[in-house]
């Protein structure tokens, strides 16, 4: 069992600077970007809701900016753009 915490601490750092993992910032801009001149109704809701989860993410509640970050994310692609 031991080793399995040695090996997860030797891989996440290589998964991480991979792109394995993003931020909700990283992921907010990738949203606005994907929606960029979409004036659909969906499309304002992706930007809104990912300006939230930024606003979230940076008063700290991680849990709440994940969750707006995943609605814009569907909102996105409901609006055409990239999910």
């Amino acid at each position: 069992m031991r080793w399995f915490f040695i090996v997860a601490l030797l891989v996440f750092p290589f998964a991480a600077a991979a792109g394995g993992f993003q931020s909700v910032d990283d992921r907010a801009d990738a949203v606005s970007k994907s929606v960029k001149g979409v004036h659909s109704y969906q499309a304002y809701l992706a930007r809104k809701f990912a300006s939230f989860a930024s606003e979230e993410i940076s008063q700290h509640d991680s849990q709440a900016a994940k969750a707006f970050i995943v609605m814009a994310e569907e909102a996105a692609a409901k609006a055409g753009g990239s999910k």
